[in-house]
């Protein structure tokens, strides 16, 4: 997960002006304050991301890392998307020694200046389109990384590893350890015999000996009809951008009427039975899994770990 620090430092005059009764009044030139910085890596990282924020005009900066190297940023970026505009220095450092790093700012006159420590769970995610969603399904224990320092955003996503984490999006654990559908999932579900027998479900996900790991949670999503649409030997293979469409569909009716509309300007999807058309259409419709800009959708493209976390993601606001 992400490591945040914040380190807030007032910054001193570079000079006190001194006037007596013994010297006539005198004109100083403005100075640029120099703030110094420092932040401890208590052990080497993969990838350390540091950023420097003040609010008082453009500055510069110095990075200097425990093995002496020196980096320097002769200009800082202006952010204006917020209600009070600020400057930033960003460093960035892959395989991150263990020590000190240093960081002496050229303050433009007295100010507030703070430093921020980022520390990517995966060092292959930093600066990815998808990275906020990764985190927050990593932190909810939702999806691992490989166990190497990688999240592999642009691998393919399994029917399996997509399910698991739809189940686990989906159920909450309780104090004996099981997971149970989501109070606010079940309590909307439209079929109200099948809500009361959600309530009393619980899982362990241990998978008997013997069987694949999978099973438990394909077992649990097949208990409420959501993978209906898939053989088991289906789900060992890489998923379609039709297939995660239709399952995202498969949860939205559980609790909302199918509204599949008209048939979007999609170019490459007539061909396919209606059951994907109209899957394709709703999940569009509602945000969760568009198209491209060019009018096709790509039914037929496999999908990403990452464009699988977003796309849950998208589904789970839906239902809330």
């Amino acid at each position: 997960m992400f490591v945040m620090k914040l380190i807030t430092y007032r910054v001193l005059p570079a000079f006190v002006l001194l006037m007596t009764v013994f010297f006539p009044l005198q004109t100083f030139a403005a100075e640029k304050v120099v703030i110094t910085k420092t932040y401890d890596v208590q052990s080497a990282a993969d990838y350390i991301e540091f950023t420097l924020d003040g609010y008082d005009g453009a500055f510069t900066s110095s990075m200097t890392m425990p093995n002496g190297r020196v980096v320097k940023m002769d200009k800082s970026n202006k952010i204006s998307d917020s209600s009070q505009p600020y400057w930033t220095n960003d460093f960035a450092v892959r395989g991150a020694l263990k020590g000190r790093y240093t960081f002496k700012i050229h303050a433009p006159k007295q100010a507030y200046y703070n430093l921020r420590v980022s520390i990517p769970l995966f060092s292959d995610i930093p600066n990815h389109w998808a990275a906020e969603s990764i985190h927050t399904f990593v932190q909810k224990g939702i999806v691992d990384g490989f166990g190497d320092g990688r999240f592999g955003p642009n691998e393919q996503v399994t029917g399996e590893a997509l399910v698991k984490m739809l189940v686990l999006a989906l159920t909450a654990e309780q104090p004996n350890g099981k997971r149970q559908w989501l109070t606010n999932f079940r309590w909307k579900v439209k079929d109200e015999k099948l809500s009361k027998e959600m309530g009393f479900q619980e899982f362990s996900f241990v998978s008997e000996n013997g069987l694949p790991w999978s099973a438990p949670y394909l077992s649990a999503a097949n208990g409420i009809g959501i993978t209906k649409d898939w053989s088991n030997g289906e789900f060992q293979k890489a998923f379609k951008r039709k297939d995660v469409a239709l399952l995202a569909a498969n949860v939205m009716n559980m609790v909302s009427p199918s509204k599949p509309a008209k048939i979007p300007a999609f170019s490459d999807i007539k061909a396919l039975d209606a059951k994907y058309q109209d899957a394709i259409v709703q999940v569009n419709n509602s945000s969760i899994f568009s198209g491209y800009p060019d009018g096709t959708f790509k039914p037929e493209d496999k999908v990403t770990r990452a464009e699988a976390v977003v796309v849950l993601t998208r589904l789970i606001g839906f239902l809330n």
